[in-house]
């Protein structure tokens, strides 16, 4: 490499790493011997574009062809650079908008499930190009084993879980031959999910859900983290039934009859022929993996924080999202296992913000796995989305919640609970809890806003006695406050 060049970036902290370089090993070269920059701890594109992938670079609408950039990669967990794999998901997000036309909400959807390593459902007409996006979707990762499979009412679970061992099966034991099954893939795509027979679907379900293949005295852990299944249409009977609660995102994909994007369809087309474009950048899998451990809370040294007012204010939007879609559809529910996965999303989204907390206005993203997206529902007088329908659930809980005060009574209660919490915990440090600084403070603020006629004197004790009381004489301004306060009181009368 030109020294003058080499010099030019060594001066802006970069290092390069080229074939005659001392260091070795894979991550630090590119398959052709490419350079790679370093950058502190992270790596960036030979391109030269350093860490950062512009939010305005177009998507590149050329003919299919080989990768020629290496993906982004760390060396190892220690030094992922969350940000920066952050920046390259939102680039291929909006990479496969510009080539796949008119799924934005779709594709993002699809992002999300991956993140929280979560299934989703397509459904459309023959010809919606469900395949396509969902290899689109899949072929930004490196690094990924994938399972691909099209359901037909002939197959049996040995076409998912491998044919049986016969070396195993003369020594009396059932073993499946699991090599290049879908047991030991991360990412899978099922088409026409609905021609599977109900013997296999059922089988799906503990693999799908528990991440378990289990087989009389056969049980393998699962590699799977995201499903996509497609179908031209859904039938519903007990195991369908089942089988779709574990699919957490769904969407079904519209006809579109505009003009300008039948134009853009036929432009995409004549460039790439109905066939993914290889992305210059991939991401490896192992990145992802990373992200959803932290996005499923199961990363020790990262935690994205979710408060107990958000958590509250989540199941208040869901409830009345539930109420209205019940006065249109009777049957209409949401499981328990999809509210509680509610809040991963919650979690991954603040992620993709960069933020290592959720914030309220972040509840609006809940349509994407609440609702089967582009799914109207009808009544007498109109006809909406279900996405329609929560974003008017959520709007009027907010403005609702706004005007009449409950936020801030929310806020005291559930502060005071985490402290009755704290003492019933470890009841010999009371005196310490009850003089917490931040916690007397935020207190005396809230008390202020809902009793501005009981002005607290700063130097006023809290007591147990105190906050008792504080809960008592708060006037419920809505429905979902009392449940909290009689909650509180009911839960925590053995402090008294």
């Amino acid at each position: 490499m030109n020294s003058e060049i080499k010099a030019l970036f060594e001066e802006e902290g970069y290092s390069i790493i080229t074939d005659e370089s001392e260091t070795s090993g894979d991550d630090e070269k590119g398959a052709s011997g490419a350079a790679l920059l370093k950058y502190g701890n992270g790596y960036s594109l030979p391109s030269g574009e350093g860490k950062k992938v512009p939010e305005s670079l177009p998507a590149e609408k050329t003919h299919h062809k080989k990768a020629e950039i290496l993906p982004f990669r760390a060396p190892d967990k220690g030094d992922y650079d969350i940000p920066t794999i952050v920046q390259y998901l939102n680039w291929h997000m909006n990479r496969i908008n510009e080539n796949v036309i008119g799924r934005d909400d779709i594709i993002r959807q699809a992002f999300f499930a991956i993140l929280t390593g979560e299934h989703m459902l397509l459904l459309s007409r023959t010809g919606m190009a469900k395949s396509y996006l969902t290899n689109y979707i899949f072929n930004i990762f490196e690094g990924a084993r994938i399972f691909s499979a099209q359901a037909s009412k002939d197959q049996t679970p040995d076409n998912y879980f491998g044919p049986y061992n016969i070396e195993e099966f003369k020594k009396g034991k059932i073993r499946h031959n699991i090599k290049g099954s879908i047991i030991e893939s991360n990412l899978v795509f099922i088409d026409e999910f609905f021609d599977a027979s109900d013997v296999v679907l059922r089988s799906l379900l503990s693999v799908l859900n528990e991440r378990k293949f289990i087989n009389g005295q056969e049980q393998i852990d699962v590699s799977i983290h995201t499903a996509v299944a497609t179908a031209n249409y859904m039938r519903l009977n007990e195991v369908t039934e089942a089988v779709l609660d574990r699919f957490t995102y769904k969407s079904i994909i519209p006809e579109d009859n505009n003009l300008y994007s039948q134009l853009l369809i036929d432009h995409t087309y004549r460039l790439n022929k109905g066939k993914p474009v290889e992305p210059e950048r991939k991401i490896f899998f192992d990145q992802v993996l990373y992200l959803s451990d932290i996005v499923r809370n199961n990363n020790k040294d990262i935690k994205i924080e979710i408060s107990d007012y958000i958590y509250f204010l989540k199941n208040v939007v869901v409830n009345k999202f539930v109420s209205e879609m019940r006065k249109i559809d009777g049957n209409f529910f949401v499981s328990p296992r999809k509210r509680a996965k509610l809040s991963d999303l919650l979690r991954a989204y603040a992620l993709t913000k960069n933020r290592r907390h959720a914030e309220r206005d972040d509840l609006r993203e809940l349509y994407l796995a609440l609702c089967t997206l582009n799914s109207h529902v009808s009544s007498a007088v109109n006809a909406k989305s279900e996405k329609d329908i929560f974003l008017d659930a959520y709007q009027q809980v907010m403005i609702h919640f706004d005007t009449t005060g409950a936020n801030q009574q929310i806020q005291l209660l559930l502060n005071i609970r985490k402290v009755f919490q704290e003492l019933r915990e470890d009841p010999e440090k009371r005196a310490i809890i009850l003089k917490k600084k931040g916690f007397v403070r935020e207190l005396r603020d809230i008390l202020m806003k809902i009793f501005p006629a009981k002005r607290k004197n700063d130097n006023d004790e809290i007591t147990i006695e105190s906050l008792k009381k504080n809960v008592f004489d708060i006037d419920p301004a809505v429905e979902e406050v009392r449940e909290l306060k009689d909650g509180i009181l009911k839960d925590y009368q053995d402090l008294y």
